[in-house]
């Protein structure tokens, strides 16, 4: 095994990671790269990376892109007196121009697969285990990763990697002036130490730094599967804050935090520009996450969890990330149905007279209600709550917070959530008297049904956040990290919301 890991200088400096889809997703940083595309090329290694697991892309076609997340600090080898290289994700990126969205699908890191590296085949080991056994970025860890992403996917063509360290992530959160994210539930590890420290309210709130790291890594009590969803999620809403007024007098920094912890096969003027090309005509797409299919999430070999699946299930994966899927579907704006007052004449009516049937809901329990108005006390505007829920669901958070705005002003809220009885599965009704964040920027649709108009946000096919603004105030429902409540139910919660009391 090699030990240590080489940084390079010189790679280009908007393409890193997760944080390479985010900035390039963004029109305005998109245009300003292309505008700069001579000078992002000359920063390239004079040692660029080639790989035969790679193809080239043709001018104007699909691109994929692995990306891969490592922290470089993996268990001790006293065989090489050195620590092994490891990395927490692996996700692939395909931005098609002929397809209305760009896919984002994630390789599970403990799934189950056997390879063959320098002679030596290796059998019963973890997908990330490649990255340990590879060695060095450029020669080694990368290539393997490519080499057995190849295999495990065939029809699938990687045009292009990039490999980026955590680092990296904390210098460019730093640099864009934090994210606000949605937590959609308490997170909290402050005595189990083969866990990252974390202690997160659930609600909307400003994430920066090792905050911001902590959560897109935790894995403390749910799934690999969970937190790749999370760091999906917190991907997209990264992106809907990021313009040209924000990134200008930054780039610099962005520069800075990328020039040792990046490693990638792009390089040249030409593969450059017909990169950002492709990614200034997809940020207008919605980043549509793509579920990995899987058999199984606890198979134990050798005293090792591992994630299992079949051949059939991963060429459903296939399928579901290489074409696009049906897109998720509004309703259509209806007016607010007429009822009689008590003079026989006809009103419009504001709300519909009793919540919708839809599979998978039932009634609220008394006790949530009364919990719900315990929190109304402690937020200075309408509590709305749901007259339904998931029938296997469990209300678990009551949260009143504080958030502050980008120009600083302070801003109350609340958020309501119930465990959708799956590790890591949490969704929830929340509000705020922030009318206008990030969060609902730039709604997928909008539709008025009885006089409420609702923003809708979408991932393509599943709804992940319903809102509306009442008096006031902002109100939305959201759907779990695995968008496990459908889009009948999503609605259906939303179309029940009323105050409490």
């Amino acid at each position: 095994m090699k030990s240590g890991r080489r940084r390079r200088r010189g790679y280009p400096r908007l393409f890193g990671g997760a944080f390479m889809i985010v900035l390039c997703t963004t029109t305005a940083v998109a245009a300003l790269a292309i505008g700069q595309v001579s000078t992002i090329a000359a920063d390239i290694s004079v040692h660029p990376v080639h790989s035969a697991y790679l193809t080239a892309p043709k001018p104007g076609g699909p691109e994929t892109i692995l990306v891969i997340g490592d922290d470089h600090s993996g268990p001790y080898d006293p065989q090489c007196g050195c620590h092994l290289l490891h990395a927490d994700t692996f996700m692939l990126v395909r931005m098609d121009p002929g397809q209305g969205q760009t896919s984002i699908m994630s390789i599970p890191r403990d799934l189950l697969v056997n390879f063959t590296w320098k002679g030596v085949t290796y059998t019963d080991q973890k997908f990330n285990s490649a990255y340990a056994v590879g060695g060095t970025p450029g020669n080694g860890n990368d290539q393997l990763v490519l080499k057995v992403a190849h295999q495990l996917l065939p029809g699938v063509t990687i045009n292009h990697f990039v490999d980026i360290n955590f680092d990296a992530f904390i210098g460019v959160v730093h640099a864009i002036g934090c994210v606000y994210v949605d937590v959609d539930h308490r997170y909290l590890n402050n005595d189990d130490p083969s866990y990252q420290p974390i202690n997160l309210q659930p609600g909307y709130q400003r994430l920066c730094a090792e905050p911001a790291l902590s959560y897109v890594r935790y894995r403390h009590d749910d799934s690999d599967f969970v937190r790749v969803a999370r760091q999906q999620d917190f991907i997209r809403q990264a992106k809907e804050q990021l313009g040209l007024f924000d990134l200008v007098g930054k780039l610099d920094r962005i520069a800075k935090a990328f020039g040792q912890a990046i490693h990638t096969d792009v390089y040249g003027v030409k593969v450059v520009n017909q990169l950002l090309t492709l990614v200034a005509f997809s940020q207008s797409r919605p980043i549509r996450q793509v579920p990995f299919q899987y058999a199984t999430a606890d198979t134990w070999i050798g005293g090792e969890e591992y994630v299992t699946s079949t051949p059939r299930l991963i060429r459903q994966s296939i399928r579901d990330f290489l074409y696009e899927s049906p897109l998720a579907k509004p309703p259509r704006s209806q007016p607010s149905s007429p009822s009689p007052s008590r003079h026989g004449t006809h009103h419009r009516r504001t709300r519909r007279a009793s919540s919708p049937v839809v599979s998978g809901l039932g009634p609220l329990s008394a006790s949530v209600v009364d919990q719900a108005q315990q929190l109304a006390v402690s937020v200075p505007f309408p509590v709305e709550l749901p007259s339904m829920q998931t029938l296997a669901a469990t209300p678990n958070d009551f949260h009143p917070y504080t958030v502050r705005d980008e120009q600083g002003r302070p801003h109350s809220g609340y958020r309501i959530d119930w465990y959708d009885n799956q590790a890591g599965l949490y969704y929830g009704i929340e509000g705020m008297n922030w009318t206008d964040p990030p969060l609902f920027a730039n709604p997928t649709a909008t539709a008025t049904i009885d006089g409420r108009t609702y923003m809708f946000i979408d991932d393509g096919s599943h709804f992940h956040d319903i809102g509306w603004r009442e008096g006031g105030e902002l109100y939305w429902v959201s759907n779990t990290l695995l968008e496990s409540l459908s889009n009948p139910q999503m609605l259906a919660l939303a179309e029940s919301a009323k105050p409490v009391g």
